[in-house]
């Protein structure tokens, strides 16, 4: 799909280029015309008018070969795209579709896509799809959902009213800086650079003197996290997808995250104190990319995720997020299907992909950890463990390479990494939250 986009802006930079080319011939040959038109009643031998005349139909067979040759060229490239659209969506999908997938889960399916209704302040179209597929719909939730897209809509309407969303963050400010969610800062700072572009730099720089001094404590003010000789804290990004970690290990994390949080936003601050400077002329100034209009844009949509992960919702819309991942795998997949189909070869792995599909970051999740010797999924009981090398496999795998279970191992406790030469024991395998 986006090599189709690109090559549709592309077709269009050339249309655009081939009808100036093409206009401008065309009004250069009605100059010329006009000319021989002004000349003729001048010339009073026929042979003058001849010439004329042959200097005119010269000049139209020129501006004809000109416009002909930048229309042959647009057809063809235009023909050349069209062949490209119909090989992008002609594909044969009854060999990588599966009628029986959501046999047992359609009233998940039916959940998501109500919930993705009220996500999107679609609440009529819900309630009638609700009362169609016998689900019940809490007066409770859509009246949050309610208030949030209401909230949105103030956002993104022409006058930016941010009160809604910084009452509603002062409000929830222990729940969302207990998620490391810095949504009342992102608030604050839209309003003081609201101002800013109003006009008002004097009021712009009572609201910082009244808002962000809470913001702007040093980073050794912040309570940091615990330290734990025992565990290894990974990258939240590979975080297990059940979310089970311990309370212990999210409650450093969110102490991490705010230590990380506070350090940022004193020198945004900072930053953003230079401002006045350029208060008259910030179009030129090193603030203008501040005052673009995908700021209000960001901002709704931060709202709107901090506003789902308090109800204990993901910050996109699920179905969403599925169907456009889908969008982007549904022609690897029938090329590779086609493609094994074709060499009669059957992918044995199930409900696996046989191809990494690649996906853009904000359809990353965080993953699940899978053993790389067992191929099971890390569990509570059976969590990830680090070796001294810095290999990781799951517990079960490290008891099984201890007590010299698998060929080659060492019945002493003393045992080979399976991936490199490296020794271990038991006793020194670290347990590793993502």
């Amino acid at each position: 799909m986006d090599a189709l986009v690109r090559d549709c802006h592309k077709l269009s930079k050339h249309q655009a280029a081939s009808t100036q080319k093409a206009l401008s011939a065309v009004d250069f040959a009605i100059e010329q015309l006009e000319q021989v038109r002004t000349q003729l009643p001048t010339e009073s031998s026929a042979v003058a008018h001849k010439e004329a005349l042959e200097k005119a139909q010269a000049q139209i067979d020129s501006t004809h070969t000109i416009v002909s040759e930048q229309l042959k060229e647009l057809y063809g490239n235009v023909s050349k795209y069209g062949k490209h659209v119909e090989k992008a969506f002609k594909m044969d999908l009854s060999f990588v579709s599966e009628s029986r997938a959501f046999e047992d889960k359609k009233e998940i399916l039916a959940q998501s896509i109500l919930l993705h209704f009220l996500r999107e302040g679609d609440f009529e179209t819900g309630s009638s799809f609700a009362k169609e597929a016998g689900l019940e719909l809490p007066r409770e939730t859509q009246a949050q959902f309610e208030a949030m897209y209401n909230t949105v809509s103030a956002i993104r309407a022409p006058q930016h009213d941010l009160t809604p969303a910084l009452a509603w963050a002062v409000q929830n400010r222990e729940q969302l800086e207990a998620h490391g969610i810095m949504l009342e800062f992102e608030l604050h700072r839209l309003r003081f650079l609201q101002l800013v572009e109003q006009g008002a730099p004097i009021e712009a720089l009572g609201y910082a003197r009244k808002w962000f001094p809470r913001f702007g404590r040093r980073k050794q003010d912040v309570p940091q996290p615990e330290e734990n000789d025992g565990d290894v804290a990974m990258g939240e990004d590979d975080m297990l997808e059940d979310g089970h970690t311990g309370h212990r290990t999210e409650t450093a994390a969110a102490r991490a995250a705010m230590a990380h949080a506070a350090h940022s936003q004193l020198e945004e601050i900072e930053h953003l104190m230079g401002i006045f400077i350029f208060a008259r002329r910030l179009d030129d100034s090193p603030y203008a990319g501040q005052f673009t209009a995908q700021r209000w844009e960001d901002g709704a949509h931060l709202f709107a995720s901090a506003f789902c992960t308090l109800l204990g919702l993901s910050s996109s819309s699920p179905l969403s997020v599925t169907i456009g991942a889908g969008a982007r795998a549904l022609p690897i997949v029938c090329k590779v299907s086609g493609l094994l189909r074709d060499k009669r070869v059957e992918w044995s792995q199930q409900n696996e992909l046989a191809v990494e599909v690649p996906l853009p970051d904000d359809m990353r999740f965080h993953s699940v950890f899978a053993c790389p010797v067992s191929k099971e999924q890390a569990t509570l009981e059976n969590p990830p463990m680090m070796m001294p090398c810095g290999h990781v496999v799951c517990k079960a795998s490290l008891d099984k390479l201890a007590k010299g279970v698998r060929p080659g191992a060492i019945a002493s406790g003393r045992f080979k990494c399976p991936y490199c030469p490296g020794m271990s024991c038991l006793t020194d395998a670290k347990r590793v939250h993502f």
